[in-house]
C-alpha cells in the first residue's frame, strides 16, 4: 500500500520544471516573479507558492548556475555594444572617406563643365 501523499507536495519533477523555468526567465531577462507566474500556469500552482518553493529549497541547489546566467546577458550586451560602437566608427570612417572622394569628384564635375562652356561659347564666336 502507498503512502498518503498530499496533494500539494512538491515532486522531483515539479522541481526541475520550476527551476528550468526560473533559470530560463532570468536568462532572457525577466525577473524571478515573471518566472514564478509562468511556473504557477505550468505546475497548477500559486506564483506566491512556486517562489515559496524556490527559496526555501531550490535557490541553494541552482542558486550558482542562476547567478552565471544573470551575468551572461551583461556580458553579451557589452560584447554587442562593443561590436555596434566599432561598426558605428567604421562607417564612420567611411562615411568621411566617401564624402571627401565626392567633393573631389564634385570639384572635377564643375572643372569640366565650365571647361565645357568655354568650348561653346569659343565655337560660337568663330561662326
Amino acid at each position: 500500500m502507498e503512502g498518503k501523499r498530499r496533494k500539494d507536495q512538491w515532486t522531483a519533477d515539479d522541481d526541475e520544471k520550476l527551476a528550468e523555468i526560473v533559470i530560463q526567465a532570468v536568462q532572457n531577462g525577466k525577473t524571478q516573479l515573471e518566472a514564478f507566474a509562468e511556473a504557477a500556469n505550468v505546475l497548477n500552482r500559486t506564483k506566491q507558492a512556486c517562489g515559496f518553493r524556490w527559496n526555501k529549497t531550490l535557490r541553494t541547489q541552482y542558486g550558482q548556475m542562476l547567478n552565471s546566467v544573470r551575468k551572461r546577458p551583461k556580458q553579451l550586451m557589452r560584447s554587442h555594444l562593443k561590436l555596434a560602437l566599432s561598426s558605428f566608427d567604421e562607417l564612420t570612417e567611411a562615411y568621411n572617406e566617401l564624402e571627401i572622394k565626392y567633393r573631389e569628384l564634385q570639384s572635377e564635375h564643375d572643372k569640366l563643365i565650365k571647361w565645357l562652356n568655354q568650348g561653346v561659347n569659343f565655337l560660337e564666336h568663330q561662326k
